[in-house]
C-alpha cells in the first residue's frame, strides 16, 4: 500500500462516530488506499486502539491536559491535548483532512467543549488542512429565539459552526441525528414480567413526535466517507444527517417485535428530571434532557429542515432501525433483564 496517501485524522477514533469514521475508511479497499488514518484517542492502550494500529491506523494519544503517555510497550505514539494547540499542531501535522468529535459528556461544561472545537479549527487553519469535517448538532438556543437555552450539549457545539465559517477554513459541518441508542438508554424497567420497560417523556410528551434517527456506529462513517470521495459536493456546505424519520410510536413497535415491551409515558417535568437524576446524571444535563423533548416536540429535531440532501452523498446503504436494534448490545442487555 502507498504510503503517498493522504493523511486524514480522526478524533474520538475508538469512539461511537471517531470509530464509524475510521473503521469506514479501513475496511474500504478505495477509501484505504487514498487515505491514511490517524487515530486520535484518549487511551492507546485499549483494545480498540490497538486494533486500529493493526489495520495500520497510526494511534494519537488525546488527553484534557494529562501529559504522561500510557501506551504498550515498544510503541511510540504522539500526544495531543484538546487545551493545548502545542499538542494539537503534533496530531494535526501534514493532515489533508480531519474529522472532530468533541465529547461534552467527558467534561460537563459546554464551553469547554466549545473551545475544544474552536481549537482544533484554529489549528486547522495554521496548518493549511484541506478539508475540516465537524459534527455538530442544532443550535437549539438560535432556533427557538432563545425561548429553549439550555439544552446545553447541542448548542455547545453549534456554536462552533459559526467559528469555522468565520475562519473561512475549507469544511464541512454534519449536524447529527438522533442516536438509535437514545430510546434504549431512556427506558426504565417497571414492575411487570420481564422485559417491560417504560418510555417516560416530558408532557405534552406525544407517541406521535416524529424523530430523525442515525446509528451512528454503522453509519456515520459511510456519510464521512461520502464527504471525502466528493469534496466538490460537500466542501462549504452543512449537511443534516440522519438514516430516516420515525414517531416515537414506530420507534416502539420495533422494539415490540423484536421481543421488548415498552410502554410510552407523558409525565410532568420534574418526574422526568428525577427519572434522568435516578440515572446518575447532574442537574444541567436533567435541564437539557428535558428541554430536548420540548424541543424536539414543538421545533423539530432539524428545526423544521428535512435531512435528504445528506442521502446524496452516500457510497453504501444504511441500517434500518430493526438492524440496528438487532446488533446492539444495549438492546441485547435490556432483554436479558
Amino acid at each position: 500500500m502507498s504510503d503517498n496517501r493522504k493523511i486524514l485524522v480522526v478524533f474520538g477514533a475508538t469512539g461511537i462516530q471517531g470509530g464509524s469514521v475510521a473503521q469506514a475508511i479501513l475496511r474500504d479497499p478505495v477509501a484505504s488506499e487514498e487515505f491514511k488514518v490517524r487515530a486520535v484517542t484518549r487511551d492507546p492502550s485499549k483494545p480498540a486502539a490497538v486494533g486500529l494500529a493493526q489495520q495500520g491506523a497510526e494511534v494519537v494519544k488525546v488527553s484534557q491536559g494529562e501529559r504522561t503517555l500510557h501506551a504498550p510497550t515498544n510503541k511510540k505514539y504522539r500526544q495531543a491535548d484538546l487545551g493545548d494547540k502545542r499538542s494539537l499542531r503534533l496530531a494535526l501535522q501534514n493532515a489533508y483532512a480531519v474529522f472532530v468529535i468533541t465529547n461534552f459528556w467527558e467534561v460537563l461544561d459546554p464551553a469547554t467543549e466549545t473551545k475544544q472545537g474552536m481549537n482544533i479549527a484554529d489549528i486547522a487553519k495554521e496548518l493549511e488542512v484541506k478539508h475540516f469535517i465537524w459534527s455538530s448538532l442544532p443550535h437549539v438556543s438560535e432556533i427557538t429565539n432563545n425561548k429553549l437555552t439550555g439544552v446545553v450539549h447541542f448548542d455547545s457545539k453549534a456554536r462552533v459552526d459559526d467559528y469555522i465559517r468565520q475562519l473561512a477554513i475549507p469544511h464541512t459541518i454534519l449536524t447529527v441525528g438522533t442516536y438509535t441508542s437514545f430510546f434504549l438508554e431512556m427506558l426504565t424497567p417497571l414492575p411487570k414480567t420481564a422485559p417491560s420497560y417504560g418510555l417516560f417523556f416530558p408532557e405534552p410528551g406525544s407517541v406521535k413526535t416524529a424523530v430523525p434517527i442515525i446509528d451512528p456506529t454503522a453509519d456515520l462513517g459511510k456519510f464521512v466517507k461520502g464527504v471525502l470521495s466528493s469534496p466538490e459536493k460537500s466542501l462549504g456546505r452543512k449537511f443534516n444527517i440522519a438514516g430516516r424519520s420515525y414517531t416515537v410510536e414506530e420507534v416502539i413497535a420495533v422494539a415490540k417485535g423484536l421481543g421488548l415491551d415498552v410502554t410510552f409515558y407523558a409525565v410532568d417535568k420534574e418526574t422526568f428530571k428525577a427519572g434522568i437524576a435516578s440515572k446518575g446524571l447532574p442537574e444541567v444535563v436533567q435541564e437539557d434532557m428535558a428541554q430536548l423533548v420540548q424541543y424536539t416536540q414543538e421545533y423539530g429535531y432539524f428545526g423544521g429542515a428535512g435531512f435528504e440532501e445528506g442521502h446524496k452523498l452516500l457510497i453504501d446503504p444504511l441500517t434500518t432501525l430493526e438492524e440496528s436494534f438487532k446488533n446492539s448490545a444495549v438492546f441485547s442487555s435490556l432483554q436479558k433483564n
